[in-house]
């Protein structure tokens, strides 16, 4: 995943891309539009996505790898954490004719006062090549304080 946003935050900051975002979190909701100029600043509206990334040296035997194929041209693979107490639990890529076109990952967080679940999804353009928006959902529930459900979706325009 890494490598792909490096490679497209390049190509956003090469074509003067903006991005819509729509928050709605607890019956509220909120649109703005930016337009990132840095490597830094598209690095921090993708940065759960870096986050997420499960492709480091040490977590290479933490996960079940799993290959889903159907007949019409879409496959999947997935990989499951092994463990419960894992930030990713599954990171799903999603192939149509072998053309990356989304990628959604469920993550988890827990300890004695904080508990958050997210779901992600980057989505591609038709070629696979280019990010053309995401959507973040999730909770957050603390001690001592009301729990927070939020969505954010974002599209990226030119």
């Amino acid at each position: 995943i890494e490598e792909l946003l490096n490679k497209e935050i390049q190509y956003l900051i090469g074509q003067q891309a903006g991005l819509e975002k729509t928050l709605n979190s607890n019956g509220q909701s909120e649109t703005t539009h930016m337009e990132p100029q840095t490597k830094e600043e598209w690095e921090s509206q993708l940065s759960l996505f870096f986050e997420a990334n499960i492709d480091k040296p040490g977590l290479r035997e933490a996960y079940h790898e799993e290959d889903l194929s159907t007949v019409d041209g879409m496959s999947t693979k997935i990989y499951s954490a092994k463990s419960s107490k894992s930030f990713v639990q599954t990171l799903e890529l999603l192939y149509n004719n072998e053309v990356l076109k989304q990628i959604n990952i469920q993550t988890s967080e827990k300890n004695e006062v904080y508990t958050s679940g997210r779901n992600l999804k980057l989505f591609l353009d038709n070629g696979g090549q280019h990010i053309v928006g995401f959507d973040v959902s999730g909770d957050e529930k603390m001690r001592m304080k009301e729990a927070m459900n939020f969505e954010v979706k974002a599209v990226i325009t030119y």
